[in-house]
């Protein structure tokens, strides 16, 4: 018979850091008994350190550098296996419970920084030293985005750029205002302009309006000479188009017609009426010199540099195409029917204008050191101590060209609207995820969504592109990673970039890189040189850390096994990790709490640790230590939320109630 013991001793000081001697040391104890004598086997072999957390492999495949149990202790490459550095409170958030929570951290420069706590009722924010900071309400019913929210760290999303942290909710979808275009209305529901191009000798100009046909015969000759008599003849445009409007008696022009308002600037006639205009302008020269305008034209050169204000007409390009086609409005230089120019304007009839109730909220940081939450609504906040102040708040930018088919609808605003499933920065552009695509504003200007111009696509042009795959791929997370950004679906991850060069609408593209199952309930966060994801394993999660190696043709993409040697160690239901990335060390936690035992084991009460460090070897790096360990709070009833800052890492914990 023969039986083994393997026996861990850790020595350590009294604040419980591990000295460089004694060496711990594994003593293995083989004996066998042989006629009631027992025969002994001593080996002996030096363990190196304790810094690579717990394993749960068999003891003949485990690395001697770890064990099956850590708790409350922190794996340092440096110093060996010592205790956790100790935690304390802050501040108390809440005398009473207030279940689920999201939290965010905003860093604005090193001097302001804070932590905020996001509900489905209310935010707090709180300074680095606890001290809880007033956030104001807009109009006292800013947090109704919220309300929809049941689950706030799965169904809450937030990114922070200086002042601004841009709120979002995903049980909210973002709508286009019900108004449409022109803004404001026009002043008649029906109108024209009848345009006098050119004066020439000998011509018969003619408009029919609803009927009316009103004449004006020009001179046949500058001058006529008829025997001894020379007459001298002078025209202009703008005498024929008064006569028009006049009429060759003085009373039968189009100013005479029923229903019909006609007013004259220069040569341009504008026709008014509460009711359709049928009109038509004739020449003897193919309306050379005389032209009706009621809502479109061919080609840009046939509008007048004279009209109203606010007057809308659709080019029409080329008949074939149905997206040379845009619409230019007229914006005179002075009063409200003069010179001025044509500017490209949105489809008369279209919506225009983004509902900013429905879209991501925004928390302000004052110079009063109090917060404001509410809608980006273009509203102006101003304050008078300690010296007074005012804030221009942002709006959501308006559909100022184009229409359906050259201007359409970003994807979270089309069909009715889709959720917001992420919010991030990249390349000085602001980013949404929904459904599958990629959104991204203008560059430099994170409000706006719509282009500034349809005749041509520019560089900075918003971006919206499709993750197309075999399968549908409802895009969750984007996360930067090496001038990239490496977007997470529930089976597939894809990369985004900009294919070597500058990033626009036309060098944008989505490739897929590899087919992992995720845990959607879990951001994936950046470590190191890799990004860590989660994944549902049972009644178990199990973590990757994926990663980019190579470039063009040589590019290859992987997600490495955190935790095949801990397959059944870290519970289910994790929903937050967050990383200090100057400790190499990552931080987890679950809602999970089994009751399937006994005693019931509360996952809520721990945070699960893991410690990694990678070397350079050779041409790549080589990871040294990947050790996974828990801390447990006895006292609390669960950890809510976590978040890593500076080397410091915050909790908000629960007590009892």
């Amino acid at each position: 018979m023969r039986s083994s013991r393997r026996c861990l001793t850790l020595c350590t000081t009294a604040h419980g850091q591990a000295p460089s001697p004694p060496t711990p040391r594994h003593l293995v104890c083989a004996v066998a008994l042989t006629g009631g004598m027992a025969l002994a086997n001593l080996v002996n072999y030096t363990i190196p350190n304790l810094i690579q957390g717990v394993s749960q492999q068999p003891d003949g495949q485990r690395d001697p550098s770890q064990g099956e149990i850590q708790v409350n202790g922190m794996s340092s490459i440096a110093e060996g296996l010592r205790k956790r550095d100790c935690s304390f409170t802050l501040a108390k958030v809440s005398t009473t419970p207030f279940g689920d929570a999201f939290f965010h951290s905003i860093l604005r420069d090193q001097s302001e920084e804070y932590l905020s706590v996001i509900t489905n009722s209310f935010i707090k924010v709180f300074d680095l030293a606890g001290d809880e900071k007033t956030v104001i309400e807009a109009d006292g019913t800013a947090y109704n985005y919220l309300s929809t929210v049941t689950q706030p760290k799965q169904q809450i999303r937030a990114v922070t750029i200086a002042d601004y942290t841009f709120v979002s909710s995903l049980m909210v979808l973002p709508q286009m205002d019900a108004k449409t275009a022109p803004d404001p209305a026009r002043p008649t529901a029906h109108e024209c302009l009848v345009w006098v191009k050119q004066a020439n000798y000998g011509q018969t100009y003619t408009v029919n309006c609803n009927g009316t046909e009103v004449q004006v015969e020009t001179a046949v000759a500058p001058v006529v000479t008829s025997g001894s008599t020379t007459t001298e003849n002078r025209i202009s445009s703008e005498e024929i188009a008064q006569e028009l409007i006049d009429g060759p008696n003085g009373n039968d022009g189009l100013a005479s017609i029923t229903g019909i308002t006609a007013t004259r600037q220069g040569s341009v006639i504008w026709l008014q009426s509460a009711s359709p205009i049928a009109i038509e302008a004739t020449d003897a020269r193919a309306n050379t010199d005389i032209t009706a305008i009621l809502d479109r034209v061919q080609v840009f050169t046939e509008l007048p540099t004279i009209a109203p204000e606010g007057y809308q007409v659709q080019i029409e390009g080329d008949p074939g195409n149905n997206f040379d086609n845009y619409y230019v409005e007229f914006e005179p230089r002075n009063g409200t029917f003069n010179e001025g120019s044509w500017l490209e304007c949105v489809q008369p009839g279209l919506v225009y204008e983004i509902d900013a109730g429905t879209m991501p909220h925004i928390l302000i940081r004052q110079p009063d050191d109090q917060f404001w939450f509410g809608p980006a609504d273009g509203r102006q906040l101003s304050g008078s101590t300690p010296s007074a102040w005012t804030i221009n708040v942002p709006k959501w930018g308006d559909r100022i060209s184009g229409d359906d088919a050259s201007a359409p609808l970003p994807t979270f605003l089309a069909d009715g609207g889709r959720a917001i499933n992420d919010i991030f920065i990249y390349k000085n552009r602001l980013g949404f995820l929904a459904d599958e695509s990629v959104i991204l504003s203008r560059a430099g200007d994170f409000f706006e969504f719509f282009p500034t111009t349809v005749t041509s696509v520019l560089d900075d042009d918003p971006i919206d592109i499709v993750a197309s795959n075999d399968r549908v791929s409802i895009l969750r997370y984007a996360v930067p990673y090496q001038d990239e950004l490496i977007l997470f679906s529930a089976q597939y991850q894809f990369r985004f970039n900009a294919a070597d060069t500058v990033l626009t609408p036309a060098t944008a593209q989505i490739t897929v890189l590899t087919q992992f199952e995720v845990d959607t309930n879990v951001r994936p966060v950046q470590a190191g040189g890799g990004i860590i994801f989660c994944q549902a394993n049972g009644q178990w999660e199990r973590f990757r850390d994926f990663s980019v190696r190579g470039a063009g043709t040589a590019l290859t993409a992987d997600a490495q096994d955190l935790t095949a040697y801990i397959s059944s160690y870290v519970p289910r239901d994790v929903f937050k990790l967050t990383v200090n990335d100057t400790g190499n060390s990552m931080f987890a936690i679950s809602e999970f709490n089994d009751t399937s035992t006994f005693p019931a084991t509360d996952y809520r009460k721990r945070i699960y640790v893991y410690k990694y460090f990678y070397r350079n070897q050779g041409n790549g790096t080589e990871r040294v230590q990947s050790s996974w360990s828990y801390w447990e709070f006895k006292g609390a009833s669960e950890v809510l939320q976590i978040l890593c800052v500076n080397e410091e890492l915050y909790a908000l914990v629960r007590y009892g109630n």
